[in-house]
């Protein structure tokens, strides 16, 4: 542990600056280490002096904080060589105002995650009361007061994803993949929301960013294959049906698009199966007898 002279400044100077951020819990633990750090420390001569100064004054500081009065003993100031001492009182009670404001922040967060469940709940009322407007509101009031839960923008969305508003559904999912990346719940709701409002080259954008991140996925390597056997792209589509095989061999859908584009490609619905299947347009060598 440093308990050079310059140390104990510094944690001071820290002390000073977490007061001024109204920070009482931060400003008491550094005071009470500066403390102890200059009861074990051999700071002597000007730069003992200096220090004296700087701690009377933060201890001064401290003192004059609302509900610290209480807290300590009458007249409780710095002294030289009691520095131990005060160190000991002051973390005690940084201890003690942290152990409170713990309770604190928890009845804080639970009542606001019961206020956050009020809101979904009432807004999924007006959704399904044919209140969109009003379910809108109570959204949007869920979001700016627990705009970081997770998945909270993903939930939001497809609540109106279901209930057929697939542009306001679309703006709280592209926010919760903005928000949270790895968070897969927002994709396919999104993806589906922008074929519904006949955006598919969106959608497709989607995807394929789903599936660089997660890998291969039945449901989205189905959306592509099929988007490819819409734009006639048979390569693209047979690549895709074979990744969703490869996450389920029994899909039926997926040996479906994988027979339309190996029909295409090979002329056999069943050459995709192979191991060196050969395009439609490779002949057999014809050989002529004289």
């Amino acid at each position: 542990m440093d308990t050079s002279p310059k140390n104990v400044r510094e944690h001071i100077a820290r002390s000073r600056f977490f007061l001024q951020r109204k920070d009482l819990l931060k400003s008491l633990k550094s005071l009470g280490l500066a403390l102890e750090l200059l009861a074990s420390g051999q700071a002597i001569g000007r730069e003992r002096i200096e220090i004296d100064i700087l701690m009377e004054e933060a201890v001064r500081l401290i003192m004059e904080q609302e509900g610290l009065n209480a807290a300590f003993p009458p007249g409780m100031a710095y002294k030289k060589g009691k520095e131990l001492e005060l160190s000991t009182t002051i973390l005690r009670v940084a201890n003690a105002l942290e152990t409170v404001l713990g309770r604190a922040k928890k009845e804080e967060r639970r009542k606001q995650l019961a206020e956050l469940d009020e809101l979904i709940l009432s807004g999924q009322k007006e959704l399904d009361q044919g209140q969109p407007a009003e379910a809108r509101k109570l959204f949007r009031r869920a979001a700016e007061l627990c705009g970081d839960e997770s998945g909270l923008y993903a939930d939001l969305g497809t609540r109106l994803m279901l209930a057929g508003y697939f542009a306001e559904a679309a703006e709280y999912l592209q926010k919760n993949i903005e928000l949270a990346p790895a968070d897969p719940r927002g994709y396919p709701p999104l993806v589906q929301c922008n074929d519904s409002l006949g955006e598919s080259e969106k959608a497709e954008e989607i995807v394929r960013a789903a599936l660089r991140r997660f890998g291969p996925s039945e449901a989205l390597n189905l959306r592509l294959a099929k988007g490819a056997l819409e734009r006639r792209s048979w390569g693209d589509a047979l690549v895709n049906a074979q990744a969703v095989l490869k996450v389920n061999s029994t899909s039926q859908e997926g040996l479906r698009l994988a027979a339309i584009a190996s029909q295409h490609i090979y002329g056999d619905p069943e050459a995709y199966q192979r191991e060196n299947p050969r395009q439609r347009d490779e002949v057999n060598e014809i050989k002529l007898n004289f």
